[in-house]
């Protein structure tokens, strides 16, 4: 703990988000943590709206708890994330993005199983809700301790599939000091780039194994606009971690790892994204996207990890050798989305393509 009593420090990207950023703050200075034990850092990134003012009324509140960051020009979510990080003073840090917001002992056990078992970050699972406070389930899997000692489970750790996202999880400050990059900025999916370098230095996390985070689903946030050519910058994301990989000297270490989170990534969870949430696919580089496979990973059908995928991301990677036109392209979007739709509900695990 800091001299000034915080545990946690908490980072929130704020941009025009005057309608929900009163939910996302009650949830946090509600925390059974207690309020004296965090410093919440709003980051206000450019707002046009009354998100500022509604940052000072809760300010003056909690002066002792919260602190406001205003930027001159928008930096989009990974500016804003970068900003809050130089001002993050407690031991442990987490992100909230500022139209999610959070159960009331989230905080708390996320705390206490990270100084329990003396890890580089403890995750829990989201909850993915409309507009309401539905209830958490308490139960998803049983929790578990993720150990990274050797190079074989190094290879084994890099294919496991997290729940959540970065802000489902807390991190040990001094391991962020010297295995995280900054965030890219004036991009989107920024957060797939700097998980993916974190996630090469990890030697223990724990994974809590209920539902501690609320995504809101929100039509209008980075991730679910619908017809944005933000989108297409999940693409530049994948590629440039590729190039990371190369310049650190460890593509051809973990070739097969990175081949699999490519294809999973790069090809079928955009293709997921495009066919779900863009109506006019003209602009989508499909050829490209199945050229970039065959270049970077011309062996990538006999990729050890293959079987991992589930029977519709498998449906997704066949069309890789595919030649389609336009029409053809749309088609297959309208299928997939039918059966998507036919799906909800009922097999939640094949509905977790995101």
């Amino acid at each position: 703990m800091t001299a000034s009593g915080k545990k946690i420090s908490i980072i929130v990207p704020c941009y025009n988000v005057e309608r929900y950023i009163d939910r996302c703050i009650n949830s946090l200075v509600n925390q059974t943590i207690g309020i004296e034990c965090l410093q919440l850092i709003f980051v206000d990134d450019a707002s046009t709206d009354r998100t500022g003012r509604k940052l000072l009324y809760w300010q003056k509140k909690y002066p002792d708890s919260i602190e406001i960051y205003t930027l001159p020009e928008n930096r989009r979510q990974g500016g804003a994330r970068n900003e809050g990080l130089r001002h993050a003073v407690a031991p442990c840090i987490g992100f909230v993005d500022s139209d999610d917001w959070v159960a009331v002992d989230m905080y708390e056990r996320l705390y206490e199983a990270l100084q329990r078992e003396q890890c580089d970050f403890v995750d829990c699972c989201m909850k993915r809700v409309v507009d309401a406070y539905e209830p958490l389930n308490s139960h998803v899997f049983e929790d578990r301790c993720i150990l990274v000692d050797s190079e074989e489970k190094k290879h084994a750790f890099l294919v496991e599939r997290l729940p959540g996202g970065v802000c489902s999880k807390l991190f040990r400050a001094n391991f962020l000091q010297q295995a995280a990059p900054e965030f890219p900025e004036q991009t989107a999916y920024e957060d797939n780039y700097w998980m993916a370098m974190v996630r090469l230095a990890v030697n223990r996390c724990y994974v809590i194994g209920r539902e501690l985070y609320y995504y809101y689903v929100n039509p209008q946030s980075t991730i679910l606009s619908v017809n944005s050519e933000r989108h297409l910058q999940r693409l530049t994301i994948e590629e440039a971690k590729l190039a990371e990989y190369r310049r650190r000297g460890i593509f051809e270490k973990y070739y097969r790892e990175f081949e699999f989170e490519f294809l999973r990534l790069y090809y079928i969870n955009s293709l997921h994204t495009f066919f779900m949430r863009m109506s006019e696919l003209g602009s989508i580089p499909f050829a490209e996207m199945q050229k970039k496979v065959r270049q970077y990973f011309p062996d990538y059908k006999n990729n050890p990890y293959l079987a991992r995928f589930m029977a519709l991301e498998r449906e997704l990677l066949s069309t890789v050798e595919l030649e389609l036109d336009l029409a053809r392209w749309e088609l297959l979007a309208e299928n997939y989305r039918r059966v998507m739709k036919a799906n909800a509900g009922k097999n939640e695990e094949e509905n977790r393509i995101l």
